[in-house]
């Protein structure tokens, strides 16, 4: 593993797929905004499920724990726990495709206490269990905000093609169009406000501005997906092995004078 895969790993990841092209048309078409669009709708749906699953497993294993029953379930909970976290990994290939830094195994323990201790005193359990209980709420939903908006916006480049089989009705009278804003009495009435897609020009009007807001929203979009991926790599990335001789590295001295001449 050369230098650069390790900093990968374990210091500044090197985003190959999620790229941040300084040409927006570019943007839209490379792979990462895909990419980073089915990673947050996959996020939303087993982001959400692993929430509820392993919050109710952890809470009723502690709480049965006072007649011991939930010593067992504690052990169980715990493998549990790390089962998601490799599931989060290799869900993470669809943005990193490289992968991200395997998971150290659990410390080997004989008799029912050491493995419970063992199992609840490994990183990655304790991690995992933060990832998908405290952080899991604010991903979801910075995940479905960002993934939504850029599916509105996605839509309203197509709009000139279905706007006009959308029917609309305002006191017995009878449209096809789509309304942006509030129009109480009909599209041409008093009190409107907002933008009325109801012609081909103003449907094209609407596709050019959704246009416009899709390939802003793109880097939104790979920069949430960036930091989803850091989340995840933050439980399962083990120490950096060669983090002092980094450091060494980068502080100015001879050894940094070195290796920049």
């Amino acid at each position: 593993m050369n230098t650069e895969e390790m900093a990968s790993l374990y210091g500044t990841p090197i985003w190959r797929r999620l790229r941040m092209h300084r040409n927006p048309v570019r943007m839209l078409f490379s792979g990462g905004v895909w990419a980073s669009a089915w990673y947050l709708f996959s996020s939303i749906v087993v982001g959400l499920a692993l929430f509820c699953i392993v919050t109710s497993i952890t809470i009723t294993s502690t709480a049965l724990v006072i007649i011991w029953a939930g010593l067992p379930l504690l052990i169980g909970t715990g493998y549990f726990i790390r089962g998601c976290v490799v599931l989060e990994r290799g869900r993470a290939r669809a943005v990193v495709p490289e992968g991200l830094p395997a998971l150290p195994p659990v410390e080997t323990a004989e008799g029912f206490f050491p493995t419970l201790k063992a199992i609840w005193r490994d990183r990655i359990t304790k991690r995992g269990l933060a990832h998908f209980t405290l952080l899991a709420l604010p991903l979801f939903l910075l995940d479905m905000v960002v993934w939504v908006v850029w599916v509105a916006f996605l839509a309203g480049v197509t709009v000139p093609i279905w706007y006009r089989y959308i029917p609309r009705g305002f006191n017995g009278q009878h449209w096809h169009g789509l309304e942006y804003g509030y129009f109480p009495n009909g599209p041409h009435g008093k009190d409107s406000i907002g933008f009325w897609i109801g012609s081909d020009l103003s449907a094209t009007v609407a596709a050019v501005a959704a246009l416009v807001l899709l390939l802003a929203w793109n880097y939104v979009l790979v920069a949430t997906a960036r930091l989803h991926t850091d989340a995840v790599r933050n439980v399962v990335a083990p120490r950096d092995p060669l983090a002092s001789a980094r450091r060494v590295l980068e502080t100015p001295g001879p050894l940094n004078t070195a290796t920049h001449t």
